[in-house]
């Protein structure tokens, strides 16, 4: 869900290439591997046992194994694989929503998961919860660089404390620095497993498709062929199941 232009950390963890053929005879890179770059955010994208895993990694392995298209994945810093995927041919980055931003700047495959987004506080927080978001205005949140959600209510007045890593940032929100945080649908859970909190939920902010945001110079016929492996997989039920493991 995090999207930056700033450049940290180094890379974590990394997939061999699945090594299928390429149908594309006359495409020039049709050996090259494609570099899928993610961030832990479970349970969509995740490193285990030295594998990248998820539900959106999964379905992205399928839809590069219909394709017939190489493809590696690796787990990085957030705002430094997103950096990647704008800065470096090859590349892509995901689990990222597809915002009115964002369009121009890649190539886009999906979508391929579904997400809701809320503000949240610690559970035993002074806070109740309320219809309408913008109550809580006055109120700071915690939030990284490029995080999607951050930049929908900076956009409508919030006032955001920054920070480079997940780790000082969910450190401020549990010791109550910062008394607000983002989080979804999909990854409470798992968040609070993680970290060993409890979030309270007060405030829906958004519905969220996640995409495949690839560098613009990725031939069209790439994007084609994803998207219509995506397709097959919409139709035959693999896109459904691959979800419901989840």
């Amino acid at each position: 869900m995090k999207l930056s232009l700033i450049l940290l950390g180094t890379a974590l963890w990394a997939t061999p290439p699945v090594q299928v053929p390429s149908k594309f005879s006359g495409h020039k890179g049709k050996d090259i591997v494609y570099q899928g770059l993610t961030e832990d955010f479970v349970p969509f994208n995740y490193q285990e046992d030295g594998d990248v895993k998820g539900s959106a990694t999964e379905v992205a392995k399928e839809a590069f194994k219909r394709a017939k298209l190489k493809v590696s994945f690796a787990v990085w810093p957030w705002a430094r694989a997103y950096k990647a995927a704008l800065e470096k041919p090859k590349h892509f980055v995901y689990s990222t929503s597809r915002t009115q931003e964002r369009e121009k700047l890649f190539k886009w495959v999906g979508p391929i998961v579904k997400d809701e987004v809320h503000l949240a506080c610690l559970e035993g927080a002074d806070f109740a919860p309320h219809p309408d978001f913008t109550t809580f205005k006055s109120h700071t949140v915690a939030g990284q660089y490029g995080d999607a959600p951050i930049e929908f209510l900076q956009k409508h007045g919030f006032k955001i404390t920054i920070y480079r890593e997940e780790d000082e940032r969910m450190q401020a929100f549990k010791k109550g620095r910062i008394p607000l945080d983002i989080v979804t649908t999909g990854s409470q859970k798992s968040y609070e497993t993680k970290w060993n909190v409890k979030y309270k939920k007060l405030a829906y902010l958004y519905s969220t498709d996640y995409w495949l945001a690839f560098h613009p110079s990725t031939p069209d016929a790439v994007i084609e062929a994803l998207n219509s492996a995506l397709e097959s997989m919409r139709k035959d039920g693999t896109l459904k199941n691959i979800t419901a493991k989840y």
